[in-house]
């Protein structure tokens, strides 16, 4: 029965964190740019495999589109994070979900040429390489140290849970949009945007 209580104890007082951290605005803000963007771009990941072996039915057309997701990312991983160190923070994560939200709408009228699906990819990839570093420096600026801990822990969680969700949803989602599914993705990274926007960051 002790171990049972203790245990109860701390799950909830670790619940008790997690919403102390959630009910500050800024860092909510933050939780939710990072949910919608990581679920546009997984599910952007997922339907681009598809479109890519419907329009050649080809194995390797499918690993072009793997390696416009990669090969960015490596090339471009280590600039963007010290680009990101010099630059505000907050103006880079509106500014690349709205790049995002560009390409998305440019891709969702012209998907039909495999070669310039591959370019948009590495484009709107090469864009996500500048997003992600910009978003954990913020949480030490918006909360007490007391509280990182909780907030890492939830950001963890809201990756792993936006990718499990991203992918569970993807087939559907794009059987049931079809054509229209990048201006879905678009749309999501276009909120993404938005509470980037609302994010206040102290001074100082």
């Amino acid at each position: 029965r002790y171990i049972l209580r203790e245990s109860l104890n701390a799950e909830k007082h670790m619940n008790n964190r997690l919403l102390r951290v959630l009910a500050i605005r800024p860092f909510l803000f933050l939780f939710m740019a990072e949910i919608f963007s990581q679920i546009a771009i997984n599910m952007m990941n997922f339907i681009l495999i598809i479109v890519a072996f419907q329009l050649t039915d080809s194995n390797t057309a499918v690993s072009g589109v793997v390696l416009s997701f990669t090969i960015p990312a490596i090339l471009f991983g280590m600039y963007a994070g010290s680009y990101v160190d010099r630059r505000n923070k907050k103006t880079i994560l509106v500014f690349t979900n709205l790049v995002r939200v560009i390409l998305l709408i440019v891709l969702a009228f012209s998907h039909s040429n495999i070669f310039f699906l591959y370019f948009l990819a590495v484009l709107i990839t090469i864009a996500t390489q500048f997003f992600i570093p910009a978003e954990t420096p913020i949480i030490p600026v918006l909360l007490e140290r007391k509280l990182l801990h909780s907030a890492n822990e939830l950001f963890g969680v809201g990756i792993y849970g936006s990718i499990l969700f991203a992918y569970a949803l993807s087939g559907p989602v794009y059987i049931f949009l079809k054509d229209y599914v990048f201006l879905f993705l678009a749309g999501l990274f276009f909120i993404a945007a938005i509470v980037s926007l609302c994010i206040r960051i102290p001074k100082g």
